[in-house]
């Protein structure tokens, strides 16, 4: 993984080139939708530098995404739009005669060395799976958490969750990606400690009322008992297809948060909408199960938002947490650590930025700071630099007996 600093092309090209030439990769292997590997995360990160792409920080996934940058890319050396990254592409590439953008990143007059980012490099191997991912067999279940490493991984019948960690030392990031696939029988649930909720709402640690509901995956969502119990508007507020609160903002004319939404509809979809595109009631009638109202929307039909374009929108690094839909049950979660000396936070937009890198076309940032809190089987595994803050609800997946007090 390049750094965050700026270095230049030829020392970047360099670096890239005998990254392949170490790995054996004088001859290419044609790389296309649906694969993964180095070799896709080798050509991102040399794409990055002719830029077609925004940041350094990509996967090791070639998804949707990198299938539009390579027919950019194509175009603009006059090439064929196939979106496939052939073997002359990437010797194109990687010889530094690419036509690059006007994005492309300016060198630096003092390259920095590179720190690796540190994520976990193997998965073990699970028990027979079937094509969608889950557990062939009709019950139990397949656990497996290594804290040390940064991998924690759950699958059932009807669940799959694969939970990394990730560090780059020299940006003092940290940060937790969450890849979910769901079936209808194990969908995103909201865990309430309080229903209905009359006039304060209640407060709880999270982590023990994750234990407490035996979620399997847990994470803080948009606090609207907060806004609840301090006499400000909440949002339109859903949970599990039962009205919470209706009092919302105009579009536009709210603060932070501003109170934007995310729906959840019974059919595994997610789309975000404005603050007072709907009642509560219309989107009830619509098929939508539960509401998270905080914001900024990130992504939105697979493109950034409006606040995600603007440089000043609420610019600073702050623990994070949101989520997003890929495609209905196919779900990513992100949370970022802060506050603390190893972790100072992250932008909005780097978020954001991520998650359209991974292929996601809707998602909201939900309340971060103090409130971010993600669980594992009953556990946090984040940290915020301070005292876990208590919230009105949490949000998360499946339910095991192993999740327990």
């Amino acid at each position: 993984m390049i750094g965050k600093r700026m270095m230049t092309w030829g020392l970047a090209l360099m670096v890239l080139i005998s990254a392949c030439a170490f790995a054996g990769a004088e001859t290419y292997e044609t790389l296309e939708l649906g694969m993964k590997g180095p070799a896709v995360k080798r050509l991102k990160v040399a794409m990055y530098w002719l830029g077609y792409f925004k940041t350094d920080n990509v996967s090791d996934a070639y998804n949707d995404v990198m299938v539009e940058r390579v027919k950019q890319l194509q175009r603009n050396n006059g090439l064929e739009e196939t979106g496939i990254a052939d073997p002359a592409l990437q010797e194109l590439v990687y010889s530094g005669n690419a036509v690059k953008t006007a994005t492309a990143p300016r060198p630096s007059p003092v390259p920095p060395t590179p720190i690796p980012l540190q994520y976990p490099q193997s998965t073990p191997t699970p028990p027979t799976l079937t094509e969608e991912g889950f557990l062939a067999a009709e019950s139990g279940e397949y656990v497996y958490t290594n804290p040390a490493e940064g991998l924690w991984i759950y699958i059932s019948r009807d669940l799959s969750i694969d939970l990394r960690r990730y560090t780059d030392v020299e940006n003092k990031q940290v940060w937790f990606e969450a890849d979910i696939h769901c079936s209808p029988e194990a969908p995103l649930t909201a865990f309430l400690p309080q229903t209905p909720i009359v006039k304060r709402a209640k407060m709880v640690n999270p982590e023990a009322f994750a234990r407490e509901c035996r979620a399997v995956l847990a994470f803080s969502d948009d606090q609207f008992g907060d806004r609840i119990n301090g006499g400000s508007r909440p949002g339109i507020i859903i949970r599990n297809g039962e009205i919470i609160a209706e009092k919302t903002v105009a579009h536009g004319k709210g603060k932070f948060p501003n109170l934007e939404v995310l729906a959840v509809f019974a059919d595994g979809r997610m789309k975000t909408f404005a603050s007072d595109a709907h009642t509560a009631q219309e989107y009830l009638d619509m098929g939508v199960v539960s509401t998270y109202a905080f914001g900024p929307i990130l992504i939105s039909d697979g493109q950034l938002s409006e606040y995600m374009l603007r440089k000043e929108y609420y610019s600073y690094r702050e623990p994070r947490c949101a989520i997003g839909m890929i495609e209905p049950y196919h779900y990513v979660l992100i949370v970022v650590n802060g506050r603390n000396q190893d972790a100072k936070g992250q932008y909005m937009n780097w978020v954001a930025d991520r998650m359209l890198e991974m292929g996601v076309t809707e998602a909201l940032n939900l309340d971060g700071g103090g409130t971010t809190a993600l669980m594992f089987m009953g556990t946090r595994i984040n940290r915020t630099g301070s005292d876990i803050r208590q919230v009105s609800g949490i949000s998360g997946f499946g339910y095991s007996e192993q999740a327990q007090e």
